[in-house]
C-alpha cells in the first residue's frame, strides 16, 4: 500500500482542498502516483476546483453499490484526471442527484463503502490524497489507513481558538480508533500518528508559529499566505499546483518530504 495523506481545516475558508489538490499534483510531478479523494459531502465538488466540469469520468454517484476492497488501477481508470492525478468527487449533498450516496439521507451508507474505496486505490498509488470534512464520521472510516493527517490552522483569534478545540479532538479520535486495530492489523501501518499543522495567513511571525506549536502540542510543518497568483490561475481553470510556484507550492513540496522521510524512517 502506498501512503495516506488527509487533509482537515480547523476552521472554514482555509484553503484545506485547494491544498490537498496541490499535494496530490505536485506529487504526480514529481512521477509518484497520486490520486485525489474527495470525501467532504459539505465542501464544493472539487470538478470546479481542478477544471474537470466538463470532463467525462465516473464520480460517487458510479460507485454507490460499492461492496468489498475495489480494483484500485481499474477504478482510476475510469475517474477524470488532472494534470496526471486521478479525481474522486461528487456533487455538494445539497445538489447530489437522488442516486448519489452523498444525499443526506444516504450518508450512513456511503460512508460504509468509503474504507474499501480508499483501500483499494491506496494499493494502486504511491500517495493517495484525503480531503476531508471536519466530521468524527469520516475521519473513523479512514483511520486504521492514513499515514499523515495534516490540519490547516488560521492566524486569526477565532482561528486559532478553533484549532486548540480541533486539534486535540482529532488526536484524540486518531489514537482512539487505531489503538485497538493494532491487534488486527499490521503494526507497521498503525504507528501513531500526531497531526501536522499547516499554518495559513500573511506575514506570520515567528512569535505566533511558536505560539501554535506550544498551544497545540502539534509540528507547524509549513505556511501559507495569501497566493493571488494561485486565485488568477484557478479562474483560467488550472489545477492547484499546475504551475509549479507559489506559496501553496511551496507547502505541498514540504509536505510530500515530509511523508518522504516519514516513510523512510519507518
Amino acid at each position: 500500500m502506498g501512503t495516506v495523506i488527509a487533509f482537515v481545516p480547523a476552521s472554514g475558508g482555509l484553503g484545506s482542498s485547494t491544498l490537498a489538490a496541490a499535494v496530490a499534483v505536485r506529487a504526480a510531478a514529481a512521477s509518484r502516483s497520486s490520486v485525489l479523494v474527495d470525501l467532504d459531502p459539505w465542501g464544493g465538488p472539487k470538478d470546479v476546483l481542478l477544471g474537470l466540469e466538463q470532463e467525462p469520468g465516473w464520480r460517487w454517484p458510479q460507485l454507490s453499490e460499492v461492496a468489498g476492497i475495489v480494483d484500485g488501477q481499474g477504478l482510476a481508470d475510469e475517474l477524470p484526471m488532472a494534470c496526471g492525478v486521478p479525481v474522486l468527487t461528487s456533487p455538494g449533498a445539497a445538489v447530489a442527484p437522488a442516486g448519489d450516496p452523498w444525499r443526506i439521507d444516504r450518508f450512513d451508507a456511503w460512508v460504509d463503502t468509503v474504507p474499501d474505496i480508499v483501500a483499494g486505490l491506496a494499493d494502486a498509488h504511491e500517495v493517495t490524497v484525503l480531503d476531508l470534512p471536519r466530521d468524527d464520521r469520516v475521519l473513523a472510516s479512514v483511520a486504521v489507513l492514513v499515514d499523515a493527517v495534516v490540519v490547516l490552522v488560521g492566524a486569526h483569534v477565532p482561528q486559532l481558538a478553533a484549532a486548540a478545540a480541533v486539534v486535540p479532538e482529532l488526536r484524540r479520535l486518531l489514537g482512539g480508533l487505531r489503538e485497538p486495530a493494532l491487534r488486527s492489523w499490521d503494526e507497521h501501518a498503525l504507528l501513531p500518528i500526531e497531526p501536522w499543522v499547516v499554518l495559513r495567513g500573511n506575514r506570520v511571525e515567528h512569535d505566533l508559529e511558536k505560539l501554535v506549536i506550544d498551544q497545540l502540542d502539534a509540528p507547524v510543518v509549513a505556511t501559507i499566505g495569501d497566493d493571488r497568483r494561485l486565485l488568477a490561475e484557478l479562474n483560467e481553470g488550472l489545477p492547484p499546483g499546475a504551475r509549479g510556484r507559489g506559496a501553496v507550492v511551496r507547502a505541498a513540496d514540504e509536505l510530500l518530504l515530509r511523508l518522504v522521510a516519514q516513510a523512510v524512517a519507518a
